[in-house]
C-alpha cells in the first residue's frame, strides 16, 4: 500500500464485542462483515473485542468470506471482498477500571485485573498496543475516569479517550465526563474517539469515527499505523448515537448468562476457550 493509499479516509468503530456471551456461529461471520460494509462504507474498520476469551481468535476461524491476515502475528484480518478490515482487541478490567487495548497479536492476551499502571506497562512494552480509556465513567467498577482524573499524569500513556461509547449512553453523564476529561488535554497526542461497544451484529457501526486507513500493507508498519491512526482523531468526524435499548438488553443477557444459566444447569452453553491465566467458565463482555 502507498503512502497516498494508506491515507484515505475511513469510519471505524473499535469497540465491539458482537455478544454478550462469547459463543460465535458461522452465520456471524459474513453477517458482521456485511453490517460492518454497509454502516462504514469503503475501508470500513471495526474492532473484535476479547474480554478474558478469545472471540478475535474464534470469528477469524469461522466460514465465510475470504480473508487475509493482517501485521506480523495476525493482529487483524482483511477481507478484499468488502473492503473490510477487523482489528483485535482486548478490553481489560484492572483494578481501577476497564481499558481498550487495540493491537494484540494471535493469542496474545493482557493480564486482567492488575493494577491500571501495570496494565499500562504490559500494554506499552510487550505489546507495543494501542491503549484506549473506554466508558470512562459508565460505572465505578468499569469505569477508570475517576482514578485519571486524580492521577493526570497517567493519560499521557493513553492513545486516545472514548469520548463517546453507545451503550455508556444509557448514564445520563458518562460520555459528558469523558469528553471534558479529554478536554484537560493539552499536549499529550491523545485522540477522541466514539465507539459502540456493541453487544450484538446490529450494533456494528452505529458509533464510528474518521480514522486514516490503518497500513495493511506492510505487516511490520502495521501497529506504528494503527497507533498513529487513533491518535490522530482529536477533531476527526464522529458518529454519535445512543443505544440504550441495547445497553438495558445486554445487561439482562449479562443476568442470564451469568447467573440464570448456571443456575439451571446450563452454563456449560456459554463455556469457550480462555487465556490460560483465566479460570475456564462463562465469559461475558
Amino acid at each position: 500500500m502507498t503512502k497516498a493509499q494508506n491515507q484515505r479516509k475511513v469510519k471505524a468503530d473499535f469497540h465491539n464485542h458482537l455478544r454478550t456471551s462469547s459463543r460465535l456461529s458461522d452465520e456471524d461471520f459474513n453477517a458482521a462483515i456485511d453490517i460492518a460494509s454497509e454502516r462504514l462504507g469503503l475501508g470500513g474498520t471495526f474492532g473484535m473485542i476479547n474480554f478474558a476469551d478469545k472471540r478475535y481468535e474464534k470469528f477469524t476461524q469461522l466460514i465465510g468470506y475470504k480473508r487475509e491476515y493482517v501485521g506480523e502475528n495476525r493482529n487483524a484480518i482483511y477481507v478484499p471482498e468488502r473492503d473490510v478490515l477487523v482489528v483485535k482487541g482486548q478490553e481489560v478490567p484492572t483494578k481501577q477500571g476497564h481499558l481498550l487495548i487495540l493491537g494484540l497479536g494471535w493469542n496474545e492476551h493482557i493480564t486482567s485485573h492488575m493494577t491500571l499502571e501495570d496494565t499500562l506497562k504490559q500494554a506499552k512494552e510487550e505489546y507495543n498496543a494501542t491503549i484506549i480509556g473506554d466508558h470512562l465513567f459508565f460505572t465505578q467498577a468499569q469505569g477508570a475516569g475517576r482514578y485519571l482524573g486524580e492521577n493526570f499524569h497517567l493519560v499521557k500513556d493513553l492513545d486516545a479517550i472514548e469520548v463517546y461509547n453507545g451503550e455508556a449512553a444509557i448514564h445520563p453523564l458518562a460520555n459528558f465526563r469523558a469528553q471534558n476529561l479529554f478536554n484537560r488535554i493539552v499536549t499529550y497526542p491523545t485522540g477522541a474517539i466514539s465507539t459502540s461497544d456493541g453487544h450484538s451484529l446490529l450494533e456494528i457501526g452505529r458509533n464510528w469515527t474518521e480514522i486514516d486507513e490503518i497500513d495493511r500493507g506492510n505487516p511490520e508498519n502495521y501497529l506504528t499505523s494503527l497507533k498513529e491512526s487513533v491518535q490522530n482523531t482529536k477533531r476527526a468526524k464522529k458518529m454519535k448515537s445512543g443505544s440504550r435499548v441495547k445497553a438495558i438488553e445486554h445487561a439482562i443477557n449479562m443476568f442470564a448468562v451469568g447467573f440464570v444459566a448456571p443456575a439451571i444447569g446450563l452454563g456449560w452453553m456459554y463455556k469457550t476457550e480462555r487465556p490460560e491465566d483465566v479460570d475456564s467458565g462463562i465469559t461475558l463482555g
